[in-house]
C-alpha cells in the first residue's frame, strides 16, 4: 500500500510487515516485485519453514493450482506450490531436476504456467500480468545453472558502486553507464 493515506496512516509496507516478522531477505525480495493480493500474505509467512538455507527464491506468484489459491515459489532448487489456507491441501514440492517441461499461456487474459514431471502435470493459473512468462523464462535459467553453481544474489546498490568506479576509471561508456544505471534503480 502506498497511496497517500497509507502514508498518512502509517501503514507498513508489505516489505516492513515481512521483515518485522522475521521473513528471509530473499522472500522480501521476490515478494516486492510480484503483484499479488493480501490473501497470499499469509503464504509469505509460512515459506521459511519450507525453504533450506541452501537454497534461494528466485521468484514468487500467486495463483490457483486445482482450485487453492497459493503461491508458486521458484528456488534456485525447486518448485513449490505452497497454498494459502493449509487446511485445504498440501504443498506441493517439486526438484527442477525432475523437470521434464514447463511453459506459459494465456487463457482468459490471464498466466498460466505449466510443468510437466515424468510422472504429474502441474498447472496453476491465474497468473496476473506477465509473471507467468517472467517465471517460466526464470525457470528456464534456474534448471541450467553454469558451470560453478547457481549464482548468488548481489544486493544493486553494490553493483552500482561498482558500475559507477568502472564509469568514472573509464572503462565503461555514458551509454552504457546509464543503460546498466536504469537497471540496477529499477531492482533497488
Amino acid at each position: 500500500m502506498t497511496n497517500p493515506l497509507s502514508k498518512w496512516f502509517k501503514v507498513p509496507t508489505l516489505a516492513e510487515r515481512l521483515r518485522n516478522s522475521g521473513v528471509r531477505d530473499d522472500v522480501i525480495r521476490a515478494a516486492e516485485r510480484t503483484a499479488f493480493g493480501r490473501q497470499a500474505d499469509r503464504g509469505l509467512y509460512a515459506l521459511g519453514d519450507l525453504l533450506t538455507d541452501s537454497e534461494g527464491v528466485i521468484a514468487l506468484v500467486e495463483g490457483r493450482c486445482a482450485k487453492t489459491v497459493g503461491l508458486l515459489v521458484l528456488t534456485s532448487r525447486r518448485l513449490l506450490f505452497v497454498p494459502t489456507d493449509a487446511s485445504r491441501s498440501t504443498t506441493i514440492v517439486i526438484d527442477l531436476a525432475d523437470i521434464e517441461s514447463n511453459g506459459w499461456h494465456k487463457h482468459r487474459g490471464m498466466g498460466v504456467v505449466e510443468v510437466e514431471t515424468g510422472s504429474e502435470k502441474l498447472i496453476v493459473d491465474q497468473i496476473l500480468g506477465t509473471q507467468a512468462e517472467t517465471l517460466t523464462r526464470s525457470l528456464e535459467q534456474a534448471k541450467q545453472p553454469p558451470p560453478d553453481g547457481p549464482a548468488k544474489h548481489r544486493d544493486p546498490l553494490d553493483q552500482l558502486a561498482e558500475l559507477r568506479a568502472l564509469h568514472d576509471g573509464g572503462a565503461s561508456g555514458d551509454a552504457e553507464f546509464m543503460a546498466r544505471k536504469h537497471e540496477l534503480v529499477g531492482e533497488i
